[in-house]
């Protein structure tokens, strides 16, 4: 094994295992020749361990076929480089996990052989900051485009119907005058749907608010609980209008919110049927799938579809893509804040004519934690 012997190298090695990094020494061949215990601790192995390895055991393997040449490239010309610079880097540990790394590297030359000396750092916990710093930009920029649309909604949607309910009041004083009381009833019924259209916009407004502040109730549930309850719900619906429901036996049990996923749930059954049961025979369908990291849920009809150029869209606040249908535009709005909530998401794959599916992803290492900490973004 090598070694590196120069004048005070005890002295030498009292001041890098000082250090609150990890520092490797590599000699030209790739093997490591001096390490500290920060170096051994960062990577998970006992003291003395790595010291004669290879340092492509530090490497992951997706990196590791090409490592040898870079390092090569390095000490044929060597260049100073400092931390933070380049792509973001990852090691790898005795025990298989990754962590995000980052390294400053340097050449020296002792006693005529060359070697790189590297300063680690493991960046896990700064790498965790960015993201819910990056979760929390996200959030903002939504919330400042949700900003927008309710302050449109609250000058347009909400000034509609009182602007009609105005109006009709003022006809009504004039059929009640000349005694025309059928025009009395037809303005009375207009009134009413009037109100009815200012009511909805209101309670969804409320219920909107209320899923940015909620705090999660969190449990083991049963997914093909609240599914089966829904279509129980549903089941006059389903039965006057002959739809075919596709129901697995295997949904996944969740962490979660019961209370919030029925919603969730109850929103994508009650879109399908509004607006994916068009055709001759229609159909919904329960999915679910298997992710490396996710448990995937869908809901899928055989509907007219959506468009991909509406795919983001109809996830936004107050968004609808037929008018014609009961609704305000809020629902799938609700079904996305619920999922950051529980650390997850959602999205829609569709074309037209091709029906539509809406994926609930859960995190499969979703915890009491971090939905604490997905509820603060």
């Amino acid at each position: 094994m090598e070694t590196v012997a120069f004048e005070h190298e005890n002295r030498f090695k009292t001041i890098i295992e000082s250090l609150p990094t990890g520092i490797v020494m590599v000699n030209k061949s790739g093997f490591v020749v001096l390490c500290n215990g920060e170096m051994e601790k960062m990577f998970g192995y006992s003291p003395g361990e790595l010291k004669g390895s290879p340092i492509e055991r530090l490497v992951p393997m997706g990196a590791r076929q090409h490592h040898p040449q870079h390092r090569e490239g390095f000490m044929q010309s060597p260049t100073k480089r400092q931390m933070g610079a380049g792509r973001d880097l990852s090691g790898l540990c005795k025990d298989g996990k990754e962590i995000p790394v980052e390294i400053g590297l340097n050449h020296i030359v002792i006693d005529n052989n060359s070697y790189a000396i590297a300063s680690i750092v493991d960046i896990t916990e700064r790498k965790i900051i960015e993201t819910r710093l990056k979760h929390a930009y996200d959030e903002l920029q939504q919330k400042n485009q949700e900003m927008e649309q309710f302050v449109y909604t609250v000058s347009h949607d909400l000034k509609s119907p009182l602007v009609t309910s105005s109006s009709f009041i003022e006809f009504i004083k004039e059929d009640i005058k000349s005694g025309n009381m059928e025009d009395v009833h037809d303005s009375i019924d207009r009134l009413e749907k009037a109100h009815k259209r200012m009511q909805e916009l209101i309670n969804d407004l409320l219920q909107l608010s209320r899923a940015g502040r909620m705090e999660l109730n969190l449990s083991d549930v049963s997914m093909n609980d609240i599914i089966n309850e829904i279509l129980e719900n549903f089941s006059d619906r389903l039965k006057d209008r002959n739809i075919e429901v596709q129901l697995p036996t295997d949904l996944p049990k969740v962490i979660g919110d019961r209370r919030r996923l029925y919603q969730v749930l109850e929103n994508l059954v009650t879109n399908a049927l509004k607006y994916g049961t068009s055709s001759p025979h229609p159909q919904i369908q329960i999915l679910t799938k298997d992710a490396p990291t996710e448990m995937l849920v869908g809901v899928k009809d055989n509907g007219p579809g959506i468009a991909p150029a509406y795919h983001r869209k109809i996830f936004g606040l107050f968004q609808r893509l037929d008018n014609s249908q009961e609704g305000t535009g809020v629902g799938l709005a609700i079904v996305q804040r619920i999922m950051q909530l529980h650390g997850g998401r959602t999205w829609v794959e569709s074309r037209e004519n091709e029906g539509a599916t809406f994926w609930l992803a859960f995190p499969k290492f979703f915890t009491e934690q971090g939905a604490f900490d997905a509820a603060k973004l």
